[in-house]
């Protein structure tokens, strides 16, 4: 529904500004169309920001598939990177999510359009992965599957994901987020997350 909310929106907007450029091309009057266009997405903007203040997260158990459309993934479970080597000879902590992702349609293949797994501490701080301890990790356990990767009808994959955490963090948690940037525009609803304890 907010995905048909956004989209209604978008397409409102755009017919109003194509009759902008109609209107400005004949020196015809143009006020009321700006007024009402503002009105738009200034309305929008106001339930926009009344559906993020009131969203809040959602703690999920490990397994519980998230899913976009057909498209889920879920973290099975975490770790500790434990690597002594002078590569991840950093500051900070390596962490391992282990990630797996399902097909749920009923008669088709999927491919997710711009999956992401970021962490999340306790300050609001999204991390991505590490693609220093990703490449560390596939050379001790082999190449990992792509989360992007398509999935046939009913098809599951599993892949592993290393981030690189601050020591000081706290409170870490995992969240699985699908679509471009564009979905950022969507009214917020409770964010499911995954406690990294």
């Amino acid at each position: 529904m907010a995905t048909l909310i956004l989209f209604g929106t978008l397409i409102t907007l755009v017919i109003f500004f194509v009759k902008i450029i109609l209107r400005l091309l004949s020196h015809r009057p143009m006020g009321s169309l700006i007024r009402t266009a503002i009105v738009i997405i200034i309305s929008y903007g106001m339930i926009w920001i009344v559906f993020y203040s009131i969203s809040s997260d959602k703690p999920i158990p490990f397994g519980t598939d998230v899913c976009f459309d057909d498209w889920c993934a879920t973290v099975t479970s975490f770790e500790h990177f434990e690597n002594n080597s002078v590569e991840l000879n950093h500051k900070g902590q390596f962490l391992i999510l282990h990630i797996k992702m399902s097909n749920h349609a009923r008669g088709i293949a999927q491919k997710p359009s711009v999956p992401r797994v970021k962490i999340i501490d306790s300050d609001g701080t999204s991390y991505t992965f590490s693609n220093l301890g990703q490449q560390t990790l596939e050379k001790q356990r082999g190449n990992q599957i792509p989360i992007d990767s398509k999935l046939e009808l009913h098809q599951s994959l599993e892949t592993q994901l290393v981030f690189e955490i601050p020591l000081k963090c706290n409170d870490l948690k995992a969240v699985i987020e699908e679509g471009p940037l564009i979905t950022k525009l969507l009214f917020y609803s409770d964010r499911e997350v995954f406690l990294l304890r």
